[in-house]
């Protein structure tokens, strides 16, 4: 009963941060990105070896498959908001199992101030922490891997969701662990490739896209700290109103008025 809770809560909650996330992203995120865009350099066509086909028989295959990619407009604003809204639930899954996990222990009551902080948690495990080492990226800018990136990025909000929770709730003997967790992926160090930020061939092209990027880290940090704030107060509220409902708390054998 307390898992189906929890993901038809998480369905809510994250349609609606999502919401508020793509509207933020709609009208300041994006203008930042498509400006970004119209300084893309063409690539220029990679070499094609002097093929024999006839020699090859068995291994054909097709010089014009381009990669797939929504159109500019409705269609691609439709497919950022389903990729925000389906991130948004599983966020706000997480959030509220650790939530309800950290009530029934005893180890926290969550009220609305304290989903405040529930949200800027969020924010700093997802979003501050791993943007401190790969900051948010625009079109045209040199970058290492996305494999590499990705790996490091999930070692960062691993390490410092877990070094922020011993910091909070564990024993004061254990927090010294909390710090090292914070600190690890930093002392590993994020990805970045040789060379300048942006390889552009003009130099004034380089000026703006400087200037974008600074733009697109303070609107993203500002558009995912609200993201976080509204996902934090509305996982407090619907964790007292909706998942840890006296029948829940009676059915797991839990004193009602210690979670009221």
């Amino acid at each position: 009963m307390l898992f189906r809770r929890i993901i038809l809560n998480a369905l809510l909650v994250g349609i609606v941060a999502s919401f508020v996330f793509s509207l933020l992203q709609v009208y300041v995120v994006n203008p930042i990105i498509f400006a970004s865009e119209t300084y893309e350099v063409a690539e220029e066509p990679a070499p094609v070896a002097d093929h024999h086909h006839g020699e090859e028989a068995g291994h054909a295959h097709s010089h014009d498959e381009e990669a797939w990619a929504p159109e500019d407009g409705i269609e691609r604003t439709a497919y950022t908001m389903s990729a925000n809204i389906f991130a948004g639930i599983g966020y706000a899954a997480i959030l509220l199992a650790v939530m309800s996990q950290l009530s029934l222990q005893g180890l926290t009551r969550v009220n609305l101030l304290k989903g405040i902080a529930w949200g800027i948690g969020g924010f700093i495990v997802f979003f501050g922490a791993p943007a401190i080492g790969i900051p948010p990226e625009i079109p045209g800018i040199e970058a290492a891997p996305v494999e590499h990136r990705q790996a490091w990025w999930m070692l960062t909000a691993a390490a410092v969701a877990i070094g922020l929770l011993v910091l909070v709730y564990a024993p004061l003997k254990f927090k010294a662990l909390g710090v090292v967790a914070i600190s690890l992926p930093y002392l590993v160090s994020a990805p970045h490739p040789d060379g300048p930020a942006f390889s552009h061939p003009d130099p004034a092209a380089i000026v703006a896209l400087t200037d974008l990027h600074q733009q697109f880290i303070v609107t993203t940090s500002v558009s995912n700290l609200l993201f976080w704030l509204v996902m934090g107060v509305m996982s407090a509220w619907v964790l007292n109103r909706w998942v840890l409902t006296p029948n829940v708390l009676k059915g797991l054998g839990q004193d009602e008025t210690a979670n009221a």
